[in-house]
């Protein structure tokens, strides 16, 4: 199975109000955004369509063929759009908030709808072009991803936070673990500029249009990230790292442990932590 990914983009307002709750009610539950202005947004769309390759051409899908079903299905009917008032759902259905989450869920319809674009030509049962994944950027440190699968929505906020470590485990010798981390076992340690991605998953609101309380994602981060590790030194300033070396593939994990005992109801998914521009470290929360 190959999947094939491709990009566009569009620019769009919009704002997210129930319409039978005053101004200082939207307010107090949408913050900024129940601007009744509107505000506006650069997305970035990702469409990763599966399959098969025709042996007769090379490809899974031709993508110019895929370029014009998202011009005709997404760009004509977003782009430079006011989304509650010009797109024809979201105008006929007032209490449909268009959020991260219900734009993707929206995207996804129309685009399988039009799947495949083309009869497969290369045997029965073989070919022919699914969609596997629609991913949409509000803005580079939030996007949400949908599969299809009913209302489950995974919505990612990013995170970044300066801290600094010594690479050292207890259970080699001063020797060892100079030969074993080179210049990361520095006596004085080094730092990075951390960037943490929190992906949850959930059902969406069909109150809200979304998933989680943005503002409980941040306030959780803040607590249980921020307060804990930013602008500390792993190894001397927090009680997690006191008996345990700091390697990124440890922290992504004392992550986890901090951050998803908090977010409860909200369920974590995944946490990918970059270290550097070269490297990062995902975990989903696995038992050993």
């Amino acid at each position: 199975m190959h999947y094939l990914t491709r990009q566009i983009a569009f620019e769009a307002s919009h704002y997210y109000r129930i319409p039978e709750l005053n101004d200082a009610e939207n307010y107090a539950l949408f913050g900024a955004t129940a601007n009744p202005n509107s505000h506006g947004h650069n997305y970035v769309l990702e469409v990763t369509i599966k399959g098969r390759v025709n042996p007769e051409n090379g490809m899974v899908i031709n993508i110019a063929e895929l370029d014009g079903l998202l011009k005709e299905q997404v760009i004509a009917y977003y782009d430079h759009k006011h989304i509650n008032l010009q797109h024809p759902i979201f105008a006929s259905q007032p209490h449909l908030q268009p959020t991260s989450e219900n734009l993707v869920i929206q995207i996804w319809r129309t685009i399988e709808h039009s799947l495949p674009l083309s009869p497969p030509t290369w045997g029965r049962g073989r070919g022919g072009a699914t969609l596997h994944r629609v991913r949409l950027y509000e803005d580079s440190a939030l996007f949400a991803d949908y599969y299809g699968e009913e209302q489950m929505v995974y919505l990612t906020k990013v995170y970044e936070f300066s801290a600094s470590h010594r690479l050292h485990s207890p259970y080699l010798s001063d020797e060892e673990n100079r030969e074993v981390f080179g210049k990361c076992n520095n006596f004085h340690g080094h730092g990075h500029n951390y960037v943490l991605e929190v992906t949850i998953q959930g059902g969406v609101d069909p109150r809200t249009g979304m998933i989680v309380d943005l503002d409980f994602l941040n306030e959780t981060v803040q607590k249980q990230v921020y307060a804990r590790f930013d602008h500390k030194h792993l190894n001397l300033d927090t009680p997690e790292f006191e008996q345990l070396n700091p390697t990124s593939e440890n922290f992504v994990r004392v992550l986890w442990d901090v951050i998803e005992p908090s977010l409860k109801p909200i369920q974590l998914h995944h946490l990918r932590l970059k270290e550097t521009p070269k490297n990062y470290f995902d975990y989903y929360g696995e038992e050993d």
